[in-house]
Order: C-alpha cells, then sequence, then structure tokens
C-alpha cells in the first residue's frame, strides 16, 4: 500500500491530523507560557513586582528590630598627586636603581618612591587645530 492510498484510507481521513498523538493538548499544559515551560513575558512584569515588594518587607522587617546608629564620617586627606621636586624625583630615580642591588630588599619603600618616578603622562601635548597635512603621504 502507498501512501496515496493510505490517506485515502477511511480511518485515515477520520482522523484529525490537528490534534497530538497522545490527545493532549499542548498549550493547557503551559498555559501559554512559552517554549520548554519557561513563563511568557506577560508573567514576567508581575513576578518581577512581586519579588520587589517581598524584598522590601524583608527589609523593612529587618530593619525595625535594629537600633539605628549614627554613621560617622571619615576625614578626607589631602593627596599629593604629582607635587615632587625635580631633586625628590632624582633621589626617588637613584634609589631604584641600587634597590636590587643590595642584599636586603625593601619593597616598601620601593613602591613608595613608585609616585615619584612615575611618568603617565609626563606633560601634555597641547592639540593643534589647522596643522598642515599636505606633506604627509597618505595610505
Amino acid at each position: 500500500m502507498t501512501r496515496t492510498e493510505r490517506s485515502v484510507f477511511p480511518r485515515a481521513a477520520v482522523r484529525d491530523r490537528s490534534e497530538s498523538k497522545s490527545g493532549l493538548d499542548k498549550s493547557l499544559r503551559k498555559n501559554g507560557g512559552g517554549y520548554h515551560n519557561w513563563g511568557s513575558l506577560a508573567d514576567e512584569g508581575y513576578l518581577e513586582a512581586a519579588a520587589l515588594e517581598d524584598e522590601q518587607r524583608d527589609l523593612a522587617e529587618v530593619t525595625a528590630g535594629q537600633p539605628k546608629v549614627a554613621e560617622s564620617k571619615k576625614p578626607t586627606t589631602d593627596r599629593r598627586g604629582s607635587s615632587f621636586t625635580e631633586a625628590e624625583r632624582e633621589s626617588a630615580r637613584q634609589f631604584r636603581k641600587m634597590a636590587l642591588k643590595g642584599e636586603d630588599i625593601d619593597l616598601s619603600a620601593i613602591a613608595r618612591t613608585s609616585s615619584a618616578v612615575s611618568t603617565s603622562p609626563p606633560n601634555k601635548t597641547p592639540v593643534v587645530n589647522g596643522a598642515e597635512t599636505s606633506s604627509v603621504k597618505s595610505a
């Protein structure tokens, strides 16, 4: 029997092909919750709002039982950015050159001199507008 003969067979003609083979409607199980039962976007907003409400309620319960503590502000310390004199920079460079040659290496002293010898950027180069570029060859 060929496929064509089977499709015109009386039992095949009576069968409803829109129903699943198990007879269950697949949309009922998920209630329209999307593929693989992950839920729909309509449910997502509701669930997020409910979660935020629960979190606020829990936070209110936790903070209701605790006494309030006055927060103390830490004093701000003024940092010396790059205000080293040229003599301090030169002594830091000399110290760092000789630091690894001795037997006792003081890593904290090397670290303290790092800000004196850092050159990032040493001085800013001003941007020039309208520079002559006719002599520059383009690729």
